[in-house]
C-alpha cells in the first residue's frame, strides 16, 4: 500500500490558533496584583471581564477563602499519597456534602478530565458501543479514544440529532449489552442544552440506552442546591441509568471533577479501579477546603440568591441583545452567550478593537466550533455589574458594524452560515464603506469560453489540465449515470482595470467521500458499510482543480497589490456556488506549506489548514539515457537503482503504445481496480469506464504496458498499466496506474513502472515529469523532488475535518 501523509489535527490547531496569538488575543496573562471577577489588567489597560466561567464569582466568596486558608494551615499544601492508600481526611467531609446535594453516590477527581478518564473505562465494556455527541466536550472525548484499545466500539452523530440516535439505536441494538450515548449538558460554545427530558423518554423506550452526561457549565447557576442543569431536568432525582458529571470548578469556585452514579455498584467500581484515581495526586488541601465551603453554601438558601442575582443579568442582557441585530446563536437562560461573526477575520478584528475599547471577551474559534462558525463568546457572572453589561452592549453593536466594513463580511453570510434568520433591526453603519473594488470576476461553465492560449500561458502549462486537458475532463465527467462521475466545472478570472489577469483557476462541484483524507483504518471501516450503501458518508463538494487533476490548480499573481481583493473575490464566488449547489465542504487544494502569509490570509477568511499528500515531480530532464540519468542521482539512490530496480529489468518487457484494443483496456481498467481496491489512503470514488475510452480515444495520452517475460508468468497479460499525459508544454504526468498484485512484491512491479515513466519521459526530451502524490519516499528514491503540500478547507461542520483525524467511525444523517 503506498503511503501518504495524513493530516494531524494538532499541526491544524496550532496554524490557526497561531495567527489570534499574533494578534495579541489568546494566550494573554493577566497583570493584577489582587482580582475581583469583573476586571482583568491585560496589556497595562483594566478591561471589564465577560470570559469567565466562575459564573457566581464564588471564587471571591469570603467563605472559600478562609475555607482554603484554614485548611492549609491544618493539613499543609498537599497531601502526597496514592488515594488507594490513604486519603486527605478533608474528602470524606466533602463527599459527604456533596451527596447530600445529589443524593447520589460520588467519586472525586482532581478535575473533569480526570473524571471522566477514571470513570469511562472503568463502566464501559467490550459488549458496549458508545455514541457521542458531535459537541460532547474534548476531555470526554479523549476519554472515550481510550476504550478504543480495549476493542470498545465508538460513533459519533450530528449535534443533538436525537432522529440520528434512535436510527443507531434501532440498527445498534441487537448487537451490544449497552448503549452509551454522552454528551453535554450546557455546551461551552453556544451555551445550548442537551434534551434532557427527551433522551430520558429514549432510555425508557430502549432499555439498552444509557446516558453519560457532562454538566460542568450547567454547575451551580441551576438546579436544587446548585445541582446544575441536568438535574433541574429531573426533578432532583438521578436517572437510573444515568452518569453524571459535574465540576467543582467554574460556577462552584474550587477545583475538581464529580462522578455520580444512580446505584453504589457503579460508584464502588470506579472508586476501586478508575485508573487515576490510583496514580494521580489528590486535590490540594487548600482546594478541598474551599470546596468544601462552597458545598454549604450550596446546601443553604444562600445559593439560590445567587442563581436569581445571575438570571437577572442574564435577563437583562437578553432584552438587550433582542434590541440590536447582532446574530445570537442561541437565546436561553445560561450564562453562555455566542455572537457570531463567520469568519477568523472578523473574529480577531472584533475581539481586539473590544479590547483596545476595555472589554474583554473569548473568540471562539476552529476547533471548538467549525471553521465558518467563528464567533465570540461572552458569559455573564456576578461580577459583572447591570451598567457593565449595558456598556458591552453599546461597544459590541458599535464595533461590530464596524468589524462589517473593514473585513468585507456581511450580516447576512453570517446567519445563513449559522442558519439564523434574517435580523429585524438593522444596525446603523458608523463609518463609511470602502470603495468598490476595481476588479472585475468572469466565471465560466466550460473551458471552450476561454482564450486557448490564454489559458495555456497561465495555468495549462503546468499539468494535465491545459485546455485539451480540460476538454477531456469534461467530456469524461459528464453524462455518466453515476452521480459520483458527473462534476460542475466552473473556470474563474479575475481581472484588474487594466484588464490584467489577476487570478484565474478551476473548480468541480461532485460528490465525495467525506473519508477522501482520513486514516486507512477508518475508511475500511466505512467501506464496510458502504457494501449495503454505496453513498453512505458521502456529501457534495467544492474542490479547488479537480477530483482527478493533481498539481498548482491557482494562478495568482503575488506582484499585484491586487492579489489579497482579487482572492477574495474568489471565495465569494466559491460560498455563493456553495450555497447554489448545497455543497457540504469547499478544499482549496496545493498550496505550499511554508507560505505563512497565504496561511494567514486563508485562516483569517474562515478556512483551516489541513496537510495533504506531498507533490512529487522531476524537473530539468535533458533526455538522457538510462545510465546518464542514473549517474545523476545520489549514490544512496543508484543503490536503490541497482538492487531494487535494475536487478529486475531482464524479467520485463516494456511497450508503449498511444490506444490500446478493446480487451487490453478491459484489462488495464481491471488493474486500476486493484490498485484502488489497495490503496485507501486517498479514498475517492472509481473513476468511470468512460474516462478510460477518453483516455484512449485521446492523441495526448498514451499507455505505458510491462509485461513479465514467458519465463516469469505464462499469461501475455501486462502486469501493469501506466496512464501517461503529455501537455501542451510536453510535461509528462502519470496520472494513474493499474498493477497485478499478484506479482507485485516479487517483482518488484510498482519500481519498474516508476522508472519506466522516467525513461520514456527522457526518451520524449520531456523536461518535466508531474509525478503526482502518494509514495513520495519510492519517487523520491528514484530522483523526484517533494513539496509538502497544505490544503484550505472550510466546511458546515466540523464532520469531515474530524474524520481526518478519527480513529473511530462518525456518523451524519
Amino acid at each position: 500500500m503506498a503511503k501518504i501523509r495524513h493530516n494531524n489535527i494538532i499541526d491544524t490547531v496550532d496554524s490557526v490558533l497561531s495567527v489570534s496569538k499574533k494578534k495579541g488575543i489568546i494566550h494573554l496573562h493577566a497583570e493584577d496584583r489582587e482580582l475581583n471577577g469583573g476586571v482583568l489588567t491585560l496589556n497595562g489597560e483594566k478591561v471589564s471581564h465577560f470570559g469567565t466561567c466562575g459564573y457566581l464569582s464564588l471564587e471571591h466568596h469570603p467563605a472559600l477563602k478562609q475555607g482554603a486558608i484554614d485548611a492549609i494551615m491544618r493539613y499543609g499544601t498537599q497531601f502526597p499519597m496514592s488515594r488507594t492508600y490513604v486519603s486527605n481526611p478533608l474528602y470524606r467531609e466533602l463527599e459527604a456534602l456533596i451527596e447530600q446535594m445529589y443524593q447520589a453516590p460520588v467519586v472525586i477527581s482532581k478535575n473533569c478530565t480526570l473524571a471522566h478518564q477514571t470513570t469511562i473505562p472503568a463502566i464501559i465494556r467490550q459488549t458496549d458501543l458508545v455514541i457521542l455527541d458531535h459537541q460532547a466536550h474534548a476531555s470526554m472525548q479523549e476519554a472515550v479514544k481510550k476504550l478504543l484499545g480495549q476493542g470498545v466500539s465508538v460513533e459519533m452523530i450530528r449535534h443533538n440529532n436525537l432522529e440520528m440516535l434512535e436510527d443507531r439505536l434501532i440498527k445498534q441494538r441487537n448487537k451490544y449489552e449497552r448503549i452509551w450515548y454522552m454528551a453535554d449538558g450546557v455546551y461551552s460554545m453556544y451555551g445550548d442544552y442537551a434534551p434532557v427530558k427527551e433522551l430520558i423518554a429514549l432510555a425508557e423506550k430502549y432499555e439498552q440506552l444509557y446516558l453519560y452526561i457532562d454538566d460542568a457549565h450547567g454547575m451551580s447557576w441551576a438546579g436544587k442546591h446548585g445541582t446544575g442543569y441536568v438535574m433541574s431536568q429531573l426533578e432532583g432525582k438521578l436517572y437510573r441509568k444515568m452518569v453524571l458529571t459535574a465540576n467543582l470548578g467554574k460556577a462552584f469556585g474550587a477545583c475538581g471533577g464529580l462522578s455520580l452514579f444512580p446505584n453504589q455498584e457503579w460508584r464502588d467500581k470506579v472508586s476501586n479501579s478508575g485508573g487515576p484515581l490510583t496514580f494521580s495526586v489528590q486535590i490540594e488541601p487548600a482546594t478541598l477546603g474551599a470546596a468544601i465551603a462552597s458545598a454549604r453554601i450550596h446546601l443553604s438558601n444562600e445559593i439560590y440568591s445567587y442563581q436569581q442575582e445571575l438570571q437577572e443579568r442574564i435577563t437583562y442582557f437578553n432584552e438587550l441583545l433582542r434590541a440590536t441585530s447582532l446574530p445570537l446563536v442561541h437565546e436561553n437562560n445560561s450564562p453562555i452567550f455566542f455572537i457570531g461573526t463567520g469568519t477568523m477575520e472578523m473574529g480577531n478584528y472584533l475581539v481586539q478593537q473590544l479590547l483596545q475599547e476595555g472589554v474583554y471577551v473569548n473568540l471562539a474559534t476552529f476547533p471548538a466550533v467549525p471553521a465558518k462558525n467563528i464567533g465570540i463568546r461572552i458569559t455573564l457572572s456576578l461580577g459583572n455589574s447591570f451598567e457593565d453589561i449595558a456598556l458591552l452592549v453599546r461597544k459590541l453593536q458599535h464595533h461590530f458594524a464596524l468589524a462589517l466594513q473593514v473585513t468585507g463580511q456581511t450580516e447576512e453570510n453570517i446567519r445563513k452560515a449559522f442558519k439564523m434568520p434574517p435580523a429585524i433591526v438593522s444596525p446603523v453603519p458608523t463609518a463609511a464603506k470602502p470603495a468598490a473594488t476595481t476588479l472585475q470576476l468572469k466565471r465560466y461553465t466550460t473551458i471552450a469560453t476561454i482564450a486557448e492560449a490564454d489559458w495555456n500561458q497561465y495555468l495549462g502549462h503546468r499539468a494535465m489540465f491545459d485546455w485539451k486537458g480540460m476538454q477531456f475532463l469534461e467530456r469524461s465527467f459528464s453524462n455518466n449515470k453515476e452521480p459520483e462521475n458527473n462534476h460542475d466545472f466552473r473556470y474563474y478570472v479575475v481581472e484588474d482595470s487594466a484588464g490584467k489577469v489577476v487570478l484565474m483557476t478551476f473548480a468541480c462541484t461532485a460528490l465525495c467521500k467525506e473519508d477522501m483524507f482520513s486514516q486507512v483504518s477508518v475508511s475500511r471501516e466505512i467501506e464496510k458499510e458502504r457494501e449495503l450503501n454505496p453513498y453512505y458518508l458521502t456529501s457534495k463538494g467544492i474542490v479547488l482543480g479537480s477530483l482527478f487533476t493533481e498539481g498548482s490548480h491557482l494562478y495568482l499573481d503575488r506582484s499585484s497589490d491586487s492579489w489579497k481583493p482579487a482572492l477574495r473575490l474568489l471565495l465569494e464566488e466559491l460560498f455563493s456556488e456553495q450555497e447554489k449547489q448545497q455543497a457540504a465542504t469547499i478544499l482549496l487544494r496545493d498550496f505550499d506549506a511554508a507560505d505563512q502569509e497565504m496561511h494567514e490570509f486563508m485562516v483569517d477568511q474562515g478556512f483551516v489548514k489541513v496537510d495533504l499528500p506531498e507533490s512529487c515531480e522531476i524537473a530539468g530532464l535533458a533526455g538522457q539515457a538510462e545510465d546518464a540519468y542514473v549517474a545523476g542521482l545520489s549514490q544512496k539512490s543508484r543503490r536503490h537503482y541497482v538492487q531494487k530496480i535494475k536487478r529486475y529489468q531482464p524479467f520485463y518487457e516494456v511497450k508503449v503504445k498511444s490506444n490500446l484494443t478493446t480487451a487490453e483496456l478491459a484489462h488495464a481498467y481491471q488493474l486500476f481496480q486493484q490498485v484502488k481496491e489497495h490503496n485507501l489512503g486517498i479514498n475517492n470514488f472509481l473513476f468511470p469506464e468512460k474516462l478510460f475510452a477518453e483516455i484512449n480515444e485521446s492523441p495526448d495520452w498514451e499507455f505505458i504496458l510491462l509485461y513479465l517475460k514467458e519465463e516469469q508468468n505464462t499469461s501475455s497479460k501486462a502486469v501493469a498499466v501506466c496512464f501517461c499525459h503529455i501537455n501542451e508544454a510536453k510535461v509528462y504526468s502519470p496520472m494513474l496506474i493499474g498493477m497485478d498484485y499478484a506479482y507485485l512484491m516479487e517483482y518488484g512491479v510498482y519500481r519498474q513502472a516508476l522508472f519506466q515513466i522516467i525513461n520514456r519521459a527522457n526518451t520524449l526530451s520531456c523536461p518535466k515529469i508531474n509525478f503526482g502524490i502518494s509514495a513520495s519516499l519510492e519517487k523520491k528514491r528514484i530522483g523526484a523532488a517533494v513539496y509538502p503540500k497544505v490544503g484550505y478547507y472550510q466546511a458546515k461542520d466540523n464532520f469531515t475535518m474530524e474524520l481526518m483525524e478519527a480513529t473511530f467511525l462518525i456518523e451524519r444523517e
